[in-house]
């Protein structure tokens, strides 16, 4: 008596079926969201609890904490003014600090001066370009 093993179904997607994924439109969606992905640190803390109380009369910015990071979503973008963040950690607290955290961002980012912007607005667009 032989032993054959059962056979495994066929997970490679054929041609036709990358195909039709690319070309539906069941798949895309807009949206006005931002994301930005925080490593968590002893300023990040901070940080996003300034964010917090900043924008706590906006319903669509939500902060889900993930273990060792943050993920913070809202409807067409906020700001982090690290001079105000900076005055809470009592000691010198830069963008480009700040900006050693940042993960990863979906949006467009920027900085400007001492503060870092994650909107959806087309920058040079939409809005003047920071100086």
């Amino acid at each position: 008596m032989t032993f054959s093993p059962p056979s495994k179904p066929n997970l490679q997607p054929t041609a036709l079926d990358l195909q039709q994924k690319m070309l539906s439109t069941a798949v895309m969606h807009e949206t006005r969201s931002v994301v930005l992905a925080l490593m968590k640190a002893d300023e990040i803390e901070i940080a996003v609890e300034w964010l917090r109380q900043t924008y706590a009369d906006e319903p669509t910015l939500t902060i889900a904490d993930h273990g060792v990071y943050y993920r913070i979503d809202c409807l067409e973008g906020f700001t982090f003014d690290l001079d105000e963040i900076q005055e809470l950690l009592g000691r010198p607290y830069s963008v480009y600090d700040f900006l050693v955290n940042v993960s990863t961002t979906i949006g467009r980012a920027y900085v400007n001066g001492n503060s870092f912007t994650i909107t959806t607005e087309l920058i040079g667009w939409e809005k003047e370009v920071p100086r």
